[in-house]
C-alpha cells in the first residue's frame, strides 16, 4: 500500500512540473492577414497606362508565379497590358499593396478598382468572366 502511495505522489509531482513548464512556454497568438487582395492598384503606379490592366504579383523562384504570368500573357489574357511585379525587383510595390502571397494576380478597371483577384492558382472560368465584366465596364 505505501508503494501505492509514493507512485501516486510521484506521478502527482511530474504532473506539477510538466504544467508548470507548459504554463512558462506559453506563445502569443498573432494574427496574420494572409493571402487579402488589395481592393485598388492602379496601373499606373506599377508601369502601365491608365487603362484596364492585369497585374501580377510574383517571385522569381516561384514556380507557379511564372504559370500564372504565362497564362495571362497568353491567349487567356486577351491581349490586355500585364505588369510582372516580382519582389526581387520592386519589394516596396509588395509592401506598398499588403502582398503577402505570390503569385497574388489582379484585373484592375481603367481606375485601379480590382474587379477580381486570386491568390495562387487561376481560376480560368472566373478569370474569363472577370475580363468579360472588364471589357462590359470599358465600353460603358
Amino acid at each position: 500500500m505505501s508503494r501505492l502511495l509514493i507512485a501516486i505522489a510521484i506521478a502527482g509531482c511530474v504532473w506539477l512540473i510538466a504544467a508548470l513548464f507548459k504554463r512558462g512556454n506559453k506563445s502569443h497568438v498573432v494574427s496574420v492577414k494572409r493571402n487579402a487582395l488589395p481592393t485598388r492598384v492602379p496601373a499606373v503606379e506599377v508601369g502601365l497606362d491608365a487603362a484596364p490592366a492585369i497585374i501580377v504579383f510574383t517571385e522569381a523562384t516561384c514556380d507557379s508565379c511564372q504559370m500564372a504570368v504565362r497564362i495571362v500573357r497568353g491567349p487567356a489574357g486577351a491581349g490586355i497590358p500585364v505588369a510582372d511585379i516580382e519582389y526581387g525587383a520592386d519589394p516596396a510595390l509588395h509592401k506598398k499593396f499588403a502582398i503577402d502571397t505570390v503569385p497574388t494576380t489582379l484585373v484592375v478597371d481603367s481606375e485601379g478598382n480590382v474587379l477580381a483577384g486570386w491568390t495562387g492558382r487561376i481560376d480560368l472560368g472566373e478569370f474569363t468572366s472577370a475580363l468579360a465584366e472588364l471589357g462590359q465596364s470599358d465600353s460603358d
